[in-house]
């Protein structure tokens, strides 16, 4: 290496510790992502245009201009083309294809993608959302040496992802087999089985985020108390944003399962589950551009039964003598 491709590592390695440090010490600060655009329940990205690209395992995604008919300016195919096949642990083995899509609309999304592929050997591939790789869209196959829109998966079952809440989100694509061949990308709500016809819809459009960072909150049950003996509870809400405004909030007993979404609130009067027991109660709060925090939880326990009391002495039906 000389002393110039020295120097210049050596400044590339600063400024990106600087960068670190900026993120750690300023969290408020916003970094602008590109991202495509869901408009009613529909995304469509041509294979070519992503946001990250990950080799892996001496595979790569190459773009291709050889098979005709492809939408956009190529697609891209898994190569070499060795006979390698990755049917599971793929989000960290597989050769993988990263979008960004800001969502506006919640909900099940099914996954169509156009491909094609040069033997049964060469067609099929792995979708997911936000870095996972769910059993409800893995192993897509089926594809011929034509190019055609595909949704199923070897589960004969359509591929879907599920998009929980509005906001930006990450697809992706994982090779399953080496030598398969991807066009273009459509995501819809719709969960009609007629394919796209030829190229399909056109490319969705691009948008410029400029706030992508979440806001940040904490939630107490009943002022901190302990425990109840009502599954009414009152919680109180402390939410701060880098934007300054919270806009959101939704709640869950488990977790899991939110409730709709409403305005932000400083209190809220929330049903606990019943049965005595601790009971936990989350919270998540979004910002007007649509992100959302991570949970925020308390705890505390719930006891509706009353006490049983005995007595011992004197037993019962004894006669005391009054002195």
């Amino acid at each position: 290496m000389t002393q110039r491709t020295t120097d210049r590592y050596a400044r590339w390695c600063e400024f990106l510790a600087l960068a670190v440090l900026a993120v750690v010490a300023c969290p408020g600060i916003a970094f602008a992502v590109d991202a495509f655009q869901e408009s009613a329940g529909q995304v469509v990205i041509d294979a070519e245009h992503y946001d990250a690209k990950i080799p892996r395992n001496s595979k790569d995604w190459v773009l291709e201009i050889s098979v005709t008919g492809y939408a956009g300016s190529g697609y891209l195919t898994a190569l070499p083309n060795t006979g390698i096949t990755y049917n599971t642990g793929y989000v960290t083995a597989s050769p993988e294809l990263v979008y960004n899509v800001q969502f506006s609309t919640t909900g099940t999304y099914y996954v169509w993608v156009r491909g094609s592929a040069a033997s049964g050997n060469d067609d099929s591939l792995h979708a997911g959302i936000d870095g996972t790789g769910p059993a409800s869209a893995d192993r897509m196959s089926g594809y011929g040496t034509s190019w055609s829109w595909r949704r199923s998966t070897k589960d004969s079952a359509p591929a879907t992802v599920v998009v929980s809440e509005s906001g930006l989100h990450t697809i992706h694509l994982w090779m399953r087999e080496d030598g398969m061949r991807v066009d273009k990308i459509l995501l819809r709500t719709s969960s009609s089985s007629t394919a796209p016809s030829g190229t399909g819809p056109a490319e969705s459009p691009r948008v410029t985020l400029s706030d992508i960072t979440p806001p940040s909150g904490s939630l107490t049950i009943n002022s901190g108390a302990s425990a109840t003996n009502s599954t009414t509870a009152t919680l109180t809400l402390s939410a701060m944003d880098n934007s300054g405004i919270v806009a959101q909030m939704k709640f869950s007993n488990d977790g899991t399962t939110y409730s709709v979404a409403e305005p932000y609130a400083a209190s809220e009067t929330w049903t606990l589950t019943s049965g005595d027991g601790t009971k936990t109660v989350f919270v998540k709060f979004s910002d007007a551009a649509g992100n959302w925090s991570a949970a925020a939880n308390d705890t505390i326990t719930l006891d509706m039964t009353p006490p049983v009391i005995s007595i011992t002495s004197p037993i019962d039906g004894a006669v005391i003598t009054a002195p």
